[in-house]
């Protein structure tokens, strides 16, 4: 059967990582390279904080804050913004949008496929009025933000509020996730959940046009 859905996370499926962007981001604010420390799993050997995410160590929201306190530490300017997130995303010059996702986005819109988005902390990273004037905003007339639900994934409440008001069975959703805790937890309430790795972020994408019918 062809999926009638698709349900997005945004950090490091819709929105590139982290990771990705730090480079052009230290460059483009005139910063020393490494002010922004740790690649994650594009260098997990060079990144002891991951690795101790990995272990079970420290929770995903841990590691992030981690992350940009180090940043900050190091110099790292937030530009007036309240998080190193919001100010290295908003940086003007970063491209911080996944184009493999944002076709993926127009191809499903085309064939008229339901969207929606699953996230745990767009609007306490990014701040609504910022997500709410993007470009892609409209595209989702389903969007679920844990920031302002007060249940995070993988609790089930979070897809199953997802999947109601998405108006289809679980099973005709593919949802993306850049997690394996996150992926585990669609998969339990149903979702065709697929995970997608950093290193290759185009065979998770590949695979969800196959999955809805989008592919020659």
């Amino acid at each position: 059967m062809t999926a009638r859905g698709l349900l997005l996370d945004v950090g490091v499926v819709l929105f590139k990582s982290a990771w990705e962007i730090a480079d052009d981001y230290e460059r483009l604010r005139g910063l020393p390279a490494g002010t922004v420390v740790g690649r994650g799993p594009l260098d997990p050997e060079g990144d002891d904080r991951w690795r101790r995410y990995l272990e079970g160590e420290a929770t995903e929201r841990e590691y992030w804050l981690d992350f940009a306190a180090r940043a900050q530490a190091n110099g790292a300017p937030l530009d007036g913004h309240p998080t190193l997130m919001r100010a290295m995303f908003q940086t003007p010059g970063i491209e911080a949008i996944r184009p493999e996702a944002i076709d993926l986005v127009k191809r499903s819109m085309a064939a008229g496929k339901s969207l929606g988005i699953l996230t745990n902390e767009l609007m306490d990273f990014q701040g609504r009025e910022w997500v709410e004037a993007q470009e892609w905003f409209p595209w989702f007339p389903v969007l679920i933000d844990s920031t302002e639900l007060g249940m995070r994934k993988p609790a089930p409440e979070p897809y199953l509020i997802a999947i109601e008001q998405m108006g289809l069975p679980a099973s005709d959703i593919i949802f993306i996730d850049d997690n394996p805790t996150y992926v585990a937890g669609g998969q339990a309430v149903g979702l065709t959940s697929l995970l997608l790795d950093v290193n290759d972020p185009a065979a998770a994408f590949d695979e969800a046009a196959r999955l809805l019918g989008l592919t020659d």
